[in-house]
């Protein structure tokens, strides 16, 4: 009998034992940006967690950023999930928490988003806030660039300063600006050169070509949508969730 409790005893402290040894991520962040892999300096995790900080204060919705080095195999997405569930990310009722995790050693990035957010933060936007924010910045490095303007887009989406199809469908291909401007200065050259024609210049402008230049011109701003400013100075300090309910609602990536 007592051979039998010993070998319970001893099973039971190995699987303990092992759970902790293999435990991915801690059971309560410690701040907004819990940043493991240590791929942010101190200054940068420091003013991105400030930025997360005053945003959750002043709308009570929780961005958490987390990078992993040690991922035993895990898949990103319900690894995610399973963070944003653990440590109940959102308000409760609300489920207004999202997750951006990254594997660095793995070259990927998850955006996980909770029941609440999903309808303002929809899969297509994050996979543009992926492509045309993340990935280039992280191709070259620059980890907390991409975070930064990664959260202040997602940021424009929650306050309606922009909405999701506005945001997926700009950047997309299209004369850019200092294409427009050198057209322009073309087409100018181009009636000059022709003696009694350039007072007919803006007359003679297609309407199509007009509204080009203006919708050209419009949508070559997609970088500007990172424009929310987010002030200066420290937060009152980091409280836990409290939500959770992540539904599979996400997209990802790799660079």
């Amino acid at each position: 009998m007592r051979k039998s409790i010993t070998y319970i005893i001893l099973l039971v402290s190995i699987v303990l034992i092992s759970s902790a040894q293999t435990r991915i991520f801690p059971e309560a962040p410690s701040a907004w940006v819990n940043d493991y892999a240590g791929i942010l300096s101190h200054d940068e995790a420091e003013s991105l967690n400030t930025k997360l900080g005053y945003y959750e204060d002043s709308t009570s919705t929780q961005i958490f950023v987390v990078t992993l080095d040690e991922t035993h195999g895990a898949e990103i997405s319900a690894l995610a999930a399973e963070i944003g569930e653990t440590w109940g990310v959102g308000q409760k009722g609300k489920e207004n928490g999202l997750i951006i995790l990254t594997y660095p050693s793995e070259r990927k990035i998850f955006i996980a988003t909770g029941y609440g957010l999903e309808e303002y933060v929809p899969d297509i936007a994050i996979r543009k806030i992926i492509d045309a924010e993340i990935t280039p910045a992280f191709r070259n490095g620059d980890y907390y660039g991409g975070l930064d303007k990664a959260t202040d887009v997602i940021m424009g989406l929650l306050s309606g300063k922009f909405t999701a199809d506005h945001y997926s469908s700009s950047k997309s291909e299209g004369i850019p600006v200092i294409g427009i401007v050198l057209l322009f200065i073309i087409l100018m050259l181009i009636f000059r050169s022709r003696p009694g024609n350039h007072k007919t210049l803006i007359r003679d402008i297609p309407f199509w070509m007009a509204m080009g230049m203006l919708n050209g011109s419009r949508n070559s701003h997609g970088g500007s949508f990172g424009g929310f400013n987010s002030g200066s100075g420290g937060f009152g300090g980091f409280s836990g969730g409290g939500g959770g309910s992540f539904g599979g609602g996400g997209a990802g990536g790799s660079w």
